[in-house]
C-alpha cells in the first residue's frame, strides 16, 4: 500500500493535512506550508454521506442531521440549505441545475426544483426503511434502494413511488443505471442484481462473494465495477455475466465506486483508503489519507470530469482533472 502523494499528488483538508503530506515529501517545507481556513459552514465534525454534481460548478452534498449543502462554483464555496428534517440524509441526485431528490431514514424522500432553495416530501410505501441511494436517469424516472430489500420505482418524478418485486431481506446499498431499462443494484450477501425492463424483474447475477457490497458502477452496458467489505473488487465485461475478482490492494472495507474516464475509475472507503484504477478495474493502487479514522463514503463525477468524495470530519476532495490531482475544496480558491 502507498501513501497519498507519491503519485497522485493529493493535498488534504486544511493546514494540518497539507503539511502532513508536505511534511512526508519535503521535509524542509513544513514551517513554510500555508494556512487554509475552512468556511464556516463546514466543521469537522460534519458527517456527509453523499454528492451529487450537475455541470462544472453545481454540487450538492448531503449528510448527518439533515444537512444539505449547495456549491455553485464547482466546490470553492458552500451554502447550506434547509432541508425540513433533521433526519440523516443518506443519497443524493440532481438530473439539472434545479431539480433533484434527496433520500435518507424513515423512508425519507424530497424534491426540489428550485436548486434546493425549496424541498418537498414525496410520500413513499416503506417509509419506516432507510433508503439508502436514489439516481434518477431523467426527470421522470427514478429508483431508490435501502434496508429490507426495498427498491423503490418512479415514472413521473416521484409524484407516485411503487415497491418493485423483490423478496429477499437483504440491505441493498447501491445502484446504477446506464439508461431507463438497464440498471444493476448491489447489497449484502454478494448480491448483484440486474434489469432489462426498468425493474419489472430482476436476476441475481453470480459472484463467488458471500460479503456485502456496497459500491457498484457502470460506464456502459458492459463493463461494471463492484466494491465491497475487505476490500473486495470485482470487475466484469460482459454486462455482469461474468464477474472477476482484482487482486485487492488493501483490506480496507471500500464504500463506492465511480468511472472517471474509460479506463480510470476510483473507489474510496474506510480509513480513508482510496484506490484507483487506470486499466478498466483489472490493476488497483492504493492510497490512505494520514487520518485513521477517516472514511469516505459519497463520489460524483461529471463528464467534463470533475469529480467529488465526501466523507466524515467534514471531508470534501476535489478533482478537476479526471483523477490526476485530488485536492481540498479549501485549497480550490487558492
Amino acid at each position: 500500500m502507498r501513501y497519498l502523494g507519491i503519485k497522485t499528488h493529493l493535498l488534504l483538508f486544511g493546514f494540518l493535512a497539507t503539511a502532513a503530506v508536505s511534511a512526508m515529501l519535503h521535509p524542509s517545507s513544513l514551517l513554510a506550508a500555508p494556512q487554509t481556513t475552512s468556511a464556516p459552514v463546514i466543521t469537522t465534525g460534519d458527517k456527509f454521506y453523499d454528492v451529487s454534481a450537475v455541470g462544472e460548478n453545481h454540487v450538492w452534498v448531503v449528510g448527518y442531521f439533515g444537512t444539505i449543502l449547495h456549491s455553485e462554483d464547482g466546490g470553492k464555496s458552500w451554502v447550506e440549505k434547509s432541508a425540513g428534517t433533521k433526519k440523516a440524509l443518506l443519497g443524493v441526485c440532481f438530473v439539472s441545475e434545479d431539480e433533484g431528490w434527496v433520500v435518507g431514514e424513515y423512508g425519507t424522500i424530497l424534491h426540489t426544483e428550485d436548486g434546493g432553495e425549496t424541498w418537498q416530501v414525496q410520500e413513499t410505501p416503506t417509509p419506516d426503511e432507510r433508503m439508502l441511494k436514489v439516481q434518477f436517469v431523467n426527470s421522470e424516472e427514478g429508483w431508490v434502494v435501502g434496508t429490507y430489500g426495498v427498491i423503490l420505482h418512479t415514472s413521473n418524478g416521484g409524484k407516485t413511488w411503487e415497491r418493485q418485486a423483490y423478496d429477499d431481506d437483504v440491505v441493498l446499498d447501491d445502484l446504477c443505471f446506464v439508461n431507463a431499462s438497464e440498471g444493476w443494484i448491489a447489497g449484502e450477501f454478494g448480491t448483484i442484481l440486474h434489469t432489462t425492463d426498468s425493474g419489472k424483474t430482476w436476476e441475481q447475477q453470480t459472484v463467488d462473494e458471500s460479503g456485502k457490497f456496497f459500491g457498484i458502477d457502470f460506464r456502459d452496458s458492459q463493463n461494471g465495477i463492484v466494491v465491497g467489505t475487505q476490500g473486495v473488487i470485482y470487475y466484469t465485461e460482459d454486462g455482469g455475466e461474468t464477474w472477476t475478482p482484482a487482486a485487492a490492494p488493501a483490506e480496507d472495507t471500500l464504500l463506492k465506486v465511480s468511472y472517471l474516464t474509460k479506463n480510470r475509475a476510483i473507489a474510496v472507503g474506510l480509513r480513508g483508503c482510496i484506490t484507483q484504477t487506470d486499466d478498466g478495474g483489472r490493476n488497483w493502487t492504493a492510497y490512505c489519507l494520514p487520518f485513521h479514522y477517516t472514511w469516505l463514503s459519497g463520489i460524483a463525477v461529471t463528464p467534463e470530469g470533475d469529480g467529488y468524495l465526501v466523507g466524515n470530519s467534514g471531508k470534501i476532495i476535489v478533482t478537476k482533472d479526471k483523477g490526476d490531482r485530488w485536492i481540498s475544496y479549501a485549497d480550490l480558491s487558492k
